[in-house]
């Protein structure tokens, strides 16, 4: 007697696919909004540390007209953000899409009251009195609070997805949180290069620390994740090795980390800040290498198979 079949099988049901709902099409758009995210949040914190209102300004110019616009229009009705926030929707207990959007308003909000406060246009002290400097520290403590949220939360979207090994580790974050602070320093240096009185020998000794702390995190989070499960370890082969090596290598770790640090290296062993042609070369690095860490991140999420049996490309 013929057995009847009572399931068809699909390729996704058996194979490892790779996701392209955000890096393929409209979903480049996701991956363009999390570069803007890490560039703006970056310079906003770099710019905190080193106590530079300029700086400030551009990381939170970067959030409201960059990322939040192109991160709204993902959504495809970005009139109707509101729907995501309470008391509109209680859709931040569920989604980090949701939660994202609720942290950069929250960050937006108190940058913007800070940035207002310290302005170098206008003095507000004589209005303000004795509460001015409070005031100040108070928004900016939770401008950096919502920075670090905004900055982190795509790591968290990402490592929410089950479905793909390669993105499920609590590493993810720190790597997002590390690489923006990295492209935070190179920022800012355009930024003193700009007339922005910045200190470019202190910011260039942190993009040191910070480019080093990044190629070792990145490592940390490629070798856990290729013994992770046989899936991840496809998604490391396609980093490495596979389509996507030559953005890893090119883009990552030759643009990303190794001219910006040469060049950075090089300064301190001969004593004198790197020349203005430099500094260019290493910020433009710096922020290929942005772009390039986001995409590979990205376009080497593979699916597992719902069957349990994982089979090879």
């Amino acid at each position: 007697m013929q057995t009847r079949q009572w399931m068809v099988t699909h390729e996704w049901m058996v194979k490892p696919m790779s996701q392209r709902e955000w890096i393929e099409r409209r979903g480049m758009m996701v991956w363009i909004a999390e570069v803007f995210t890490s560039l703006g949040t970056g310079l906003y914190l770099v710019s905190l540390f080193m106590n530079n209102w300029w700086g400030m300004a551009v990381g939170w110019l970067i959030i409201m007209f960059l990322k939040l616009p192109i991160h709204l229009a993902y959504f495809g009705k970005p009139l109707r953000f509101f729907r995501t926030i309470p008391p509109f929707s209680n859709a931040w207990k569920t989604s980090w899409f949701a939660r994202g959007i609720l942290f950069t308003i929250f960050f937006s909000s108190f940058a913007f009251a800070q940035l207002v406060i310290r302005n170098p246009y206008f003095d507000f002290t004589p209005y303000l009195g004795a509460v001015e400097a409070p005031l100040y520290w108070a928004f900016a403590a939770l401008g950096a609070i919502f920075a670090l949220a905004t900055g982190i939360y795509g790591g968290f979207i990402m490592n929410y997805c089950k479905s793909v090994p390669f993105w499920n580790t609590g590493i993810l974050p720190v790597v997002f949180l590390l690489a923006g602070i990295a492209d935070g320093f190179g920022l800012i240096m355009g930024i003193g290069l700009a007339g922005g009185d910045v200190n470019i020998a202190s910011a260039e000794m942190w993009s040191r620390i910070t480019l080093i702390t990044n190629a070792f995190i990145i490592a940390v989070y490629i070798i856990s994740a290729n013994y992770t499960s046989a899936v991840a370890s496809l998604s490391v082969k396609e980093l490495i090795v596979g389509h996507v090596a030559a953005a890893f290598w090119g883009g990552i770790i030759v643009l990303g980390i190794i001219v910006p640090l040469a060049i950075s290296v090089s300064s301190f062993y001969t004593g004198t800040e790197a020349s203005s042609v430099m500094l260019i070369t290493a910020i433009v690095c710096h922020t290929a290498g942005a772009f390039a860490l986001k995409y590979c991140l990205l376009k080497v999420g593979i699916h597992r198979p719902i069957l349990p049996k994982v089979s090879a490309y």
